[in-house]
């Protein structure tokens, strides 16, 4: 079991967290995205346990006041509620060696 599952203040805390980011990103007027290891390491540094999409995305569906804070989440990243939109950046290049 991981810690936020037993830990009452984890959503609170997950809640903060994100808050203050989108706040930073309106601030600067630049769009905020995470991944999740960067997520994990800022829970890291409050004393929780690593997350990944899995939990995330079931915290994210029984917890409606953290829907206002993301705009999109997929398996990769969550692009947080700020004023700004992140651009679109265009598909990766295949680098790989013609064979």
């Amino acid at each position: 079991m991981r810690l936020f599952e037993i830990e009452d203040r984890f959503i609170d805390d997950l809640e903060t967290l994100l808050r203050n980011l989108v706040g930073r990103g309106d601030s600067k007027r630049s769009p905020r995205v995470l991944t999740y290891p960067a997520l994990s390491n800022l829970l890291t540094n409050l004393g929780y346990s690593g997350i990944n999409y899995d939990i995330f995305s079931k915290i994210y569906d029984d917890n409606p006041n953290l829907k206002p804070l993301i705009r999109n989440f997929n398996d990769q990243q969550i692009v947080l509620g700020t004023k700004v939109e992140p651009e679109k950046t265009p598909p990766l290049k295949n680098l790989s060696p013609k064979v």
